[in-house]
């Protein structure tokens, strides 16, 4: 009995960490059939949005720094300096900006659709001359319905949500390392709790993603019954009255809804949990930070307003980026399933002449 239950617990820590590891291989899968051309392409027109969209930000800061100090410099009671300070520099540069970002936001979205598209077509036309080329025995072992879901549902995860999902992962990503490399810029001191910070943001990405997989799973699987049981009540209606069975029904269809909105709000106070408790420890610490500049060091108000803004934002996107992590995690299942029927060997056939 005592070897039984090591063993037990054994499979149990083993299960436990496959489910907190992150399937890389369905990924690299995923990227490499892409293509040479397509994964750069994707990769730099992410950068170089991301970069333009801060530089937009950082030429309004500035923009609005130079005008609060030139107008302070005046005398406020003469009306005819009022006009000194000239924004037609600023006003160009930052129309040339918003029309870079404009311009690479598009360039980005035809990237990341492409690359699915591509990726798309390439493992289902591999998935299919497997399945064509397949001995009759892997026909016999395996469930008809198991080879239909390769062809539906996990193509169709892989055509429609993975692309919006990586093109959500790598913005939101995109978008917080950004942030924290203004909020360092203009306060060198939030470098000394960054390395803390990103440390306990990994360990708890890390238990999230298994909880919030989790979580969704049993929303998922609450779900069903909850639309089974209204639709069989719905197409049953006439039998229910004539047996007056209307309690019983109202009863259990209740029963399911509770179990549904457990599971959902779960995951709701976990998804709030995760951005208010990260949000709070980034604004605390970029908000100490930026008024100790500020006060000592004589930081201008809109590198200020700049780096608490970008702080503000910190906690929603790390909450976009772990929760996307996860989907991700959940998403890239299908690649998985589809690469196990891709190792099937071809029958040894060479046909006749």
């Amino acid at each position: 009995e005592e070897v039984t239950e090591s063993d037990d617990e054994d499979n149990l820590s083993s299960v436990l960490h496959q489910r907190a590891k992150m399937p890389w291989r369905a990924c690299g899968k995923y990227l490499s059939a892409a293509g040479i051309l397509l994964l750069p392409l994707l990769v730099l027109s992410q950068l170089l949005k991301h970069t333009v969209m801060v530089a937009i930000d950082y030429c309004l800061a500035c923009w609005t720094s130079d005008a609060i100090s030139v107008k302070a410099e005046l005398d406020p009671r003469n009306c005819s300096h009022c006009e000194d300070f000239n924004h037609s520099p600023y006003s160009k540069v930052f129309s040339i900006l918003c029309c870079l970002g404009i311009v690479l936001c598009l360039v980005t979205s035809i990237a990341v659709e492409w690359t699915g598209l591509k990726v798309t077509k390439k493992l289902h036309s591999s998935l299919l001359n497997k399945i064509i080329l397949a001995p009759m025995r892997f026909f016999e072992t395996t469930p008809l319905g198991s080879i239909l879901n390769r062809f539906s549902a996990d193509c169709n995860t892989i055509d429609q949500h993975i692309p919006a999902t990586l093109e959500c992962l790598s913005r939101s990503t995109l978008l917080c390392v950004s942030a924290l490399a203004v909020i360092s810029y203009v306060t060198p001191m939030f470098l000394i709790a960054l390395v803390p910070l990103a440390i306990m943001c990994y360990f708890i990405q890390k238990y999230f993603r298994v909880a919030s997989r989790d979580l969704q799973q049993l929303d998922d699987s609450t779900q069903l019954p909850l639309l089974s049981h209204f639709s069989e009540t719905v197409e049953g209606l006439t039998t229910i009255r004539a047996f007056r069975y209307e309690a019983k029904f109202r009863q259990k269809l209740l029963e399911y809804t509770d179990s549904n909105n457990i599971a959902s709000l779960f995951l709701t106070a976990a998804n709030r949990w995760l951005e208010e408790y990260i949000g709070a420890c980034v604004v605390l610490i970029a908000a100490v930070t930026s008024i100790t500049s500020c006060l000592y060091s004589k930081l201008s108000s809109g590198l200020v307003g700049l780096g608490l803004t970008y702080a503000l934002m910190v906690s929603n996107y790390l909450n976009w980026m772990v929760r996307n992590l996860a989907d991700m995690e959940i998403q890239l299942g299908a690649v998985k399933r589809i690469n196990g029927l891709l190792k099937t060997e071809a029958e040894n056939y060479e046909g006749l002449l």
